[in-house]
């Protein structure tokens, strides 16, 4: 009956812990990227897009790993520390008190490695897309912040496919991607 009672602090204190952890930094990791890009295709508001962001793949693909093993670590390592404290207490009693301190110190490698591949792929997610690998549209390359400010006017296909037209492709023709018509973008989209 104590083993359980020791189970039950000794998981709801780590939970607490994660939730006080999570409750601080996501807050700081959205406020570090001061302007978010769109996740989506300017021309078909599909996802998949490359974009113009420093390093490219090379700065997208090392953080979405390191992301991916650290939240994975983390989750695994969870009930690795809950049984170690619990056994820790259980088995020494209070001479398990400062083992059972130290067992939620394994968790700070993966818990940071998780924040740095978060912080890695806000800071490609804030730039602007220039290629589309669902609608194979590309786009000249623009500055963050004359992209950012662009609002995108949407127009609707005959199939029920909506398109984002960017304001710069006055005078251009978009292609949708569900049937592949043509269209002539609105005359607003040039103003």
């Amino acid at each position: 009956m104590l083993g359980s009672f020791l189970q039950a602090l000794a998981s709801k204190l780590v939970e607490e812990i994660l939730k006080l952890l999570v409750q601080w930094l996501a807050p700081k990791a959205l406020r570090s990227v001061p302007h978010r890009a769109s996740p989506n295709c300017p021309r078909c508001g599909g996802y998949g897009v490359r974009r113009w962001a420093p390093g490219g793949m090379l700065m997208f693909l090392p953080s979405l790993l390191t992301f991916a093993w650290g939240f994975g670590f983390t989750v695994l390592g969870v009930p690795v520390v809950v049984l170690t404290v619990v056994a820790a207490l259980v088995s020494d009693g209070v001479g398990g008190v400062p083992t059972a301190l130290l067992a939620p110190l394994g968790l700070l490698v993966p818990a940071a490695l998780m924040i740095a591949g978060a912080f890695g792929l806000a800071h490609y997610h804030s730039y602007p897309p220039k290629w589309c690998s669902r609608c194979h549209g590309r786009w000249p390359r623009r500055k963050r912040d004359e992209y950012l400010r662009a609002s995108v006017p949407v127009m609707t296909c005959g199939c029920g496919q909506r398109l984002r037209v960017p304001r710069t492709a006055a005078g251009t023709r978009l292609r949708c991607p569900r049937c592949r018509t043509e269209h002539a973008t609105p005359a607003a989209a040039g103003r």
